[in-house]
C-alpha cells in the first residue's frame, strides 16, 4: 500500500480492517437512494457489446486505453458520438475491422447511424484520446487523434465529412500520446493543440505477477515523455512550439489534462496529472510561454509530499466559494485527490475536507467529471473504474476470463451542498450493478431532456451509454459564441445567479481520461423559475451580461451582443 492513501485515512480518523496486503481496505457503503443514472438498453446503430480481441499477453496499451468524444459532428445541433478503437497482432499491427475507429451520428434519442465510411473517420491508428475543436473558425468542428504511433488531425469539411490533413497541416507527433486539448494558448483567436504523451513503450519488455502469470507492467519500467505544444498558425498548419514555450525537458507520463486559470491572472494556464511523477502546472504568461510552478502551488504531489499514479481530471467549484477544485483520480491505495484554492495561485490537499479518501482508497480511477447530475445547483462528482493489477474477480463483473479480475464499480458522489461528497452509488449504470474496466468518459445530452448524460468506454472495447434519470431542478446549457471567430469562445468563463446562488463554468476545458465532451456548458438550477442574472467573462478580459431569464433551455451567447 502506499503510504500516502493510508496516511491520509488514519488522519481522518477512520477505522479500518486488513486482511492482508492484498485485500479490501475499506468498503464504503452508499446512501440508500434512487439511482440517479441507466443504462440505455434500447440504443439502435451502435454495437455496444463489440468486443476487441486480446493478444492475451497483457500488451500494456491495451489496458490504458478506451477514450470517446461526444461532439456535434454534422452542425444539426445534438451530440454523435466517435468511438476510439485499437487492435493488435503479435506483431503489432491492426488485423481487424472491429479496430477501426468509428463514428455514428445521431438521429434521435439513442438512435445512431454509423457513418464511419462516408465520414472517412475510420483511422485505423492505436487510438488513445480525442478531442474536437475548430481549428480553421469555420464554424464545424475537427478531430484530432491522439494514437500509440503516429497522431492524426482531421478536418470537417461540413456535415460530418472529414479529410485526413495531418501531413498538410504539419503533425509530427509520434510515441505514446493520451489526452488532448483544444486551446488558444496566446489569444491569436485560433485553437493550439496540447498534446499529452505518456511513456517510452517498448513491447519487447514483459511483465509476470507473483504467480507467474503474464500480467500488465507497471509505468515505472519505462522513462516519460514531453508532453507536445502545437501552435495554429492559422493557415492550416501547425509549428511545433514545445521547446521556445517551456514545455520541453520535462517528462512525466501525462494521461490527463485540463485548462483552467490556476493562478487568477486572467491566463489560460494548463494542469497535467502525470503516472507516478509530480503533476505539472503550466503557468501561461499570456503569450503562450510557460512555467511549470505545480511544486510551488501545491499542485504537484499529495498533503504527505508522495507522487500519486495521476489518470483523470476534473475542475469545479465544489463548495461555492467561487474558486476551482481540482479532483485528480489514482491507483489503488493512493485515494483520489482534490485540490483545494485557498488564495489565487496556492492550492491544498483537501481531500479528507470534502470526504473523498475513504470511498477511494480501494479503486483505481480514470475518467472523471465534475457536474451537476441532480440539477439541484451545486457540483457533484462522477469516477470510473477499472484496475491494472488483478484482484479477486467481482461478483457479476463483465468482460470475460481476461479482463474479470480487473473489473470494479463506478462511483456517483452526491455533494450535500457544503462541497463534503457523499457516496450515492456503485456501479453506476447498469440496474444489475454489473461493473466493467472503465476508462473513458464524456458528458453531454443525449436526449435533449436536459440533465447531462453519460458515455463510458471500456478497456475491453465495450462502450456504455447511461441515462440521467434523476434529476428534478430546473437547468440551462450556454453555448458562448465569438460570432468574429466563427465558433465557441473555448477558455470563456459563463457565470448565472438563480436561486440564490451564483455558478461559473469554463468553457471548453478538457479533463476525464483520454475523452471530450459537449463544448456547451451545463448548470443545475435547483428550484429556480428565472435566471437573475447570466454573464460571459470572455478570453480577451471582456465581460458582457445577457437578458436571459427563463430557464430550461439551450441557450446561445454571442460576444458583442450583450451589456
Amino acid at each position: 500500500m502506499q503510504k500516502g492513501g493510508l496516511f491520509r485515512l488514519l488522519v481522518c480518523g477512520s477505522i479500518l480492517s486488513f486482511a492482508g496486503c492484498t485485500g479490501s481496505v475499506f468498503t464504503p457503503s452508499p446512501i440508500l437512494m434512487p439511482s440517479h443514472f441507466i443504462e440505455v438498453d434500447e440504443v439502435s446503430g451502435i454495437p455496444c457489446d463489440e468486443t476487441l480481441p486480446v493478444v492475451g499477453d497483457r500488451f500494456m496499451p491495451e489496458s490504458m486505453a478506451g477514450g470517446c468524444v461526444l461532439f456535434d459532428c454534422d452542425g444539426d445541433g445534438d451530440l454523435d458520438l466517435y468511438r476510439l478503437r485499437f487492435a493488435r497482432g503479435p506483431n503489432g499491427v491492426l488485423e481487424c475491422d472491429a479496430g477501426a475507429n468509428r463514428l455514428y451520428r445521431q438521429d434521435g434519442p439513442w438512435e445512431f447511424t454509423d457513418i464511419t465510411e462516408s465520414s472517412n473517420l475510420g483511422d485505423r491508428g492505436y487510438a488513445m484520446g480525442a478531442a474536437s475543436g475548430d481549428i480553421d473558425n469555420d464554424g464545424d468542428l475537427d478531430l484530432y487523434i491522439g494514437n500509440l504511433g503516429a497522431d492524426r488531425l482531421y478536418l470537417n469539411y461540413g456535415n460530418g465529412h472529414f479529410t485526413d490533413i495531418t501531413s498538410e497541416a504539419g503533425i509530427d507527433v509520434e510515441g505514446w500520446s493520451s489526452s488532448v486539448l483544444f486551446v488558444d494558448v496566446d489569444r491569436d483567436g485560433y485553437l493550439d493543440l496540447y498534446i499529452t504523451r505518456y511513456l517510452a513503450f517498448n513491447d519487447k519488455i514483459s511483465g509476470q505477477d507473483a504467480a507467474g502469470r503474464p500480467e500488465y507492467l507497471p509505468p515505472s519500467r519505462f522513462k516519460g515523455l514531453d508532453d507536445r505544444l502545437l501552435r495554429n498558425n492559422g493557415d492550416g498548419t501547425f509549428t511545433d512550439i514545445s521547446a521556445e514555450a517551456g514545455i520541453s525537458g520535462h517528462p512525466g507520463k501525462g494521461l490527463g489534462v485540463v485548462a483552467t486559470d490556476l493562478d487568477g491572472d486572467g491566463d489560460i494556464d494548463l494542469y497535467v496529472a502525470n503516472d507516478g511523477e509530480p503533476n505539472h502546472a503550466w503557468i501561461n504568461d499570456g503569450a503562450g510561454h510557460f512555467v511549470e510552478s505545480a511544486l510551488t502551488m501545491g499542485l504537484a504531489v499529495n498533503l504527505f509530499g508522495q507522487s500519486e499514479a495521476g489518470m483523470g481530471i476534473a475542475v469545479g467549484d465544489l463548495d461555492g466559494d467561487g474558486f476551482d477544485e481540482i479532483v485528480v483520480t489514482h491507483l489503488v491505495h493512493e485515494t483520489d485527490t482534490i485540490y483545494r484554492s485557498t488564495a489565487a495561485g496556492h492550492y491544498s490537499d483537501a481531500t479528507t475536507t470534502f470526504g473523498l479518501a475513504p470511498a477511494t482508497i480501494d479503486f483505481t480511477g480514470f475518467g472523471t467529471a465534475l457536474v451537476d447530475t441532480d440539477q439541484d445547483g451545486d457540483l457533484d462528482l462522477i469516477t470510473v473504474h477499472g484496475r491494472v493489477l488483478r484482484k479477486s474477480i467481482h461478483p457479476g463483473a463483465a468482460g470475460g476470463e481476461y479482463w474479470e479480475p480487473y473489473a470494479e464499480e463506478n462511483h456517483l458522489f452526491l455533494n450535500d451542498g457544503t462541497g463534503k461528497l457523499h457516496l450515492e452509488a456503485t456501479g453506476i449504470g447498469h440496474p444489475s450493478g454489473r461493473v466493467e474496466v472503465s476508462r473513458g468518459l464524456a458528458l453531454g445530452d443525449l436526449d435533449g431532456d436536459g440533465d447531462p448524460d453519460l458515455v463510458i468506454a471500456n478497456a475491453d472495447g465495450t462502450i456504455r451509454l447511461v441515462r440521467n434519470v434523476g434529476a428534478d431542478g430546473s437547468w440551462l446549457w450556454v453555448l458562448a459564441f465569438d460570432p468574429a471567430l466563427n465558433r465557441c469562445a473555448i477558455g470563456s468563463v459563463v457565470e448565472v445567479e438563480a436561486g440564490g446562488k451564483t455558478q461559473r463554468r469554463r468553457v471548453g476545458a478538457g479533463g476525464s481520461y483520454l475523452s471530450c465532451g459537449d463544448e456547451r456548458v451545463h448548470f443545475g438550477l435547483g428550484s429556480a423559475s428565472k435566471i437573475e442574472v447570466i454573464r460571459v467573462h470572455w478570453p480577451d478580459g471582456t465581460s458582457e451580461q445577457f437578458p436571459v431569464s427563463q430557464v430550461n433551455q439551450v441557450v446561445v451567447l454571442k460576444k458583442g451582443e450583450g451589456a
